[in-house]
């Protein structure tokens, strides 16, 4: 899931509607942008910052999906991020759920799927009260989930190795200081697990990386 978890990197912005695509494509259609992280940055991790209204409107629109779509939002979440069938999934989940409340201002604001999915991931680990970091820890003890891309495997690598610092990250308010202190905590160890020295991952990027491959891993 990157592409999950990295295929997904989200930014929140006035949309454009001339010149900016939505957050999904329409069933059947390939989008013309692409939404894989790697390919969003070949050199380095760097991008525009979101904004931290952007940011909280995806993350509660992400958890009402999640709640209304439990299923579906389960399944797509457990797909390859890189198929037609993961993007037309995505685009159904957002239609089927005009009716949560951060909607509307979610249709104002452009987003690449990474941050969507994050946000749904993060809801459906943490909705059955149980503790992530035991979650995650027990996950690591069996074989590792798929992963789909070179950072999809970097996130992957993380969960497994720092649950607890993880299960922080997840647990601090979007767009927060606490939020910031919790991923720069983790970049030493996704770099290490990405065994590169480009630039780190923005804090809202990594965040939802981790959330969806933590959601797979366990």
């Amino acid at each position: 899931m990157i592409g999950i978890a990295l295929s997904l990197m989200l930014a929140f912005q006035q949309a454009q509607p001339q010149t900016q695509p939505p957050l999904s494509d329409p069933p059947g259609t390939v989008p013309q942008r692409s939404d894989r992280i790697d390919d969003h940055m070949p050199s380095s991790f760097k991008r525009e910052p979101s904004t931290p209204e952007g940011l909280r409107a995806i993350q509660q629109f992400g958890g009402c999906v999640a709640d209304a779509s439990t299923d579906k939002a389960r399944a797509t979440l457990a797909s390859d991020f890189r198929t037609p069938g993961y993007r037309r999934a995505m685009y159904q989940l957002v239609e089927a759920n005009r009716n949560c409340p951060s909607f509307r201002g979610y249709t104002r604001l452009r987003a690449s799927r990474l941050l969507f999915a994050g946000a749904m991931a993060e809801r459906l680990v943490e909705r059955d009260g149980l503790s992530v970091n035991r979650e995650l820890a027990k996950a690591a003890g069996k074989p590792a989930a798929s992963t789909y891309s070179s950072t999809d495997s970097g996130a992957m690598c993380v969960v497994r190795s720092v649950p607890d610092d993880v299960a922080r990250l997840v647990a601090t308010d979007v767009a927060s200081d606490a939020e910031k202190a919790a991923a720069d905590a983790l970049q030493p160890a996704m770099a290490a697990c990405l065994k590169t020295q480009r630039g780190e991952v923005t804090t809202d990027g990594l965040r939802a990386m981790l959330a969806t491959a933590a959601f797979r891993s366990i």
